[in-house]
């Protein structure tokens, strides 16, 4: 019954492609134009250099390049250090909530400067958006210090598996390629998606375009910033999408988790409650 759903719902997917070729043009156009023009030289620079620094240097504080990279480099950091065995399973996910955020140079460039005019100060934002994965960082070390951590069995774990294995400049390069192709195609697919229920949704139903927003940031952020509400209550609706990073991301992050030690729902469900936290102080001092 299952397999009969999911051929279904393929073939009624498929069929609407076929009757707005149009839509799906223009939806995979812009997609590609966005990770071509801003995802691909922002992300995959820094996932070469810091897969290059992961073979020199030795320690958990590697993976907080993330919070610099942006998403999902700071996930594959992450994921990198729990394969070879040098996080246990709640300090790396732990790591992968507070390390895999959205770029500051796509916040300050694209949110800051292009979508809200710098009409918001860009410290006060940035504060809204980091001040919850520190507080998340403090309620994990303070539960974590409460709960004794669970006996692991060096034994278990090859010792070669404890360093990260030499790999040559060009299997990093193919890796990292693999990795950013994989972003790019959910980017397409997602901005198929919201071309196609953008062009059915009424143009005044601001509860359906809220949540379509929250399917992929960029896109999301061009929507929020397009509905007509005021000033402070797009910001906060921005700031909070900004914390959360979209379905997309999230999706990415997946894409890019080979640990089956690392939860994605886990994830999913911290990212959700820093968005609304985002959203909420954005109110208050945005």
């Amino acid at each position: 019954m299952q397999t009969i759903l999911i051929i279904f719902f393929l073939a009624l997917i498929l069929i609407c492609m076929l009757f707005h070729v149009p839509i799906v043009i223009a939806g995979a156009h812009t997609g590609l134009e966005l990770w071509y023009e801003s995802v691909l030289p922002s992300i995959l620079p820094f996932m070469i250099i810091t897969s290059l620094l992961l073979q020199k240097i030795q320690g958990r504080g590697i993976c907080y390049l993330g919070l610099c990279c942006g998403l999902p480099v700071g996930a594959n950091l992450v994921n990198q250090q729990a394969v070879t065995g040098q996080l246990d399973f709640r300090t790396a996910n732990a790591l992968l909530c507070i390390c895999n955020i959205t770029s500051p140079m796509f916040i300050s460039g694209y949110i800051l400067n292009q979508t809200l005019k710098k009409q918001v100060s860009p410290i006060l934002f940035f504060l809204v958006i980091y001040l919850p994965l520190g507080l998340y960082g403090i309620i994990t070390f303070l539960m974590n210090k409460r709960k004794p951590s669970p006996a692991r069995n060096r034994s278990a774990i090859p010792q070669h598996s404890l360093t990260h294995p030499s790999q040559s400049f060009e299997m990093i390069i193919k890796h990292s390629l693999q990795v950013i192709l994989m972003v790019g195609i959910y980017i397409m697919l997602f901005c198929i998606v919201i071309q196609f229920l953008t062009s059915w949704l009424p143009g005044d139903s601001i509860p359906a375009r809220i949540c379509l927003s929250t399917l992929e940031i960029t896109n999301g952020i061009h929507l929020l910033a397009g509905l007509p509400l005021s000033m402070q209550q797009k910001t906060a609706l921005i700031a909070g999408l900004t914390s959360f990073g979209g379905i997309c991301s999230i999706l990415q992050t997946k894409s890019v988790l080979t640990d089956n030690r690392l939860s994605i729902l886990h994830y999913l469900l911290v990212k959700i409650c820093m968005g609304i936290v985002s959203y909420l102080l954005a109110l208050v001092f945005l």
